[in-house]
């Protein structure tokens, strides 16, 4: 990141060169971005995804010079496994591609549960700290309205003012100054 303006974040060349090699051999945009140190709870999904749909079309041709492909590149089923071999500690010959296939699944899932934990965690808080607002708010409407209640506020002001109109208008409008109202001689 070079530069954060208002809503707008400006990113370097060699951040934008690492993340689309990164996407290119099949790694998750929101874990690339997590890895810089902008977490998705920082930023946003929304704000990852354009970077990176931005990126496809103008720094990737860059990196290859060759056309960008629409989806991101599957890693090959080897490499999967060698990745799986070397963070499990088991022979990559023992693994066979299905359970490849299945552990990078459930690794992607796992962090999509984390993150969506994490959210969820963050949404409650805000609710509790809303709710706790609005209490607070209600308990002091409250307290005011017991006042004036208590000190007669409010209570036969508008009466008082309604009267006068009244006996305005009994006066035939004298009493207010019309002149249209006056008996003519």
């Amino acid at each position: 990141m070079t530069d954060v303006v208002d809503k707008r974040i400006a990113y370097s060349e060699a951040f934008k060169v690492q993340c689309m090699t990164r996407y290119a051999a099949g790694d998750s945009p929101v874990q690339i971005f997590r890895d810089a140190g902008l977490d998705s709870s920082l930023i946003g999904y929304k704000r990852i995804e354009r970077c990176i749909a931005r990126w496809r079309k103008t720094v990737l041709p860059k990196i290859n010079g060759e056309p960008v492909p629409e989806k991101p590149q599957v890693p090959r089923v080897d490499v999967l496994k060698q990745k799986i071999a070397e963070s499990s500690g088991i022979a990559a010959e023992h693994i066979d591609e299905s359970n490849a296939l299945r552990e990078m699944l459930l690794e992607s899932q796992l962090r999509r549960i984390e993150e969506l934990e994490r959210e969820l965690k963050d949404v409650r808080a805000m609710l509790l700290r809303e709710q706790k607002r609005n209490q607070a708010e209600m308990r002091k409407a409250e307290r005011a309205g017991e006042r004036m209640a208590r000190y007669g506020i409010g209570k036969g002001a508008g009466v008082a003012a309604s009267s006068d109109v009244a006996a305005e208008s009994d006066a035939g409008g004298v009493a207010a100054g019309n002149p249209a109202a006056e008996p003519a001689e």
